[in-house]
């Protein structure tokens, strides 16, 4: 797909969003996302899985955001989280 060729070509990208989603979690920003970590940690009954589900869709928030050139939108990216 789309979003798995945008983050392969780019290695930095691609070691880069495991930590962006952690210090996402860690910080509570966007605000709710910690909560919205834990809902998917017990929704997937992982916190690794739900680490992963949260990388792909920050990844697609940052492709599609590229392909419109446009910044990235965080209640987006929120209520598609909320929507896992």
């Amino acid at each position: 797909n789309q979003t798995s060729d945008f983050v392969a070509a780019n290695p930095f990208l691609h070691l880069s969003l495991p930590l962006s989603v952690r210090e996402q979690i860690s910080t509570n920003h966007p605000y709710g996302i910690t909560q919205i970590y834990e809902n998917l940690c017990k929704k997937l009954y992982d916190s690794h899985r739900a680490e992963h589900t949260m990388l792909e869709c920050l990844a697609q928030i940052l492709w599609d955001a590229q392909q419109s050139g446009k910044m990235p939108e965080e209640q987006f990216y929120l209520a598609r989280l909320k929507e896992i």
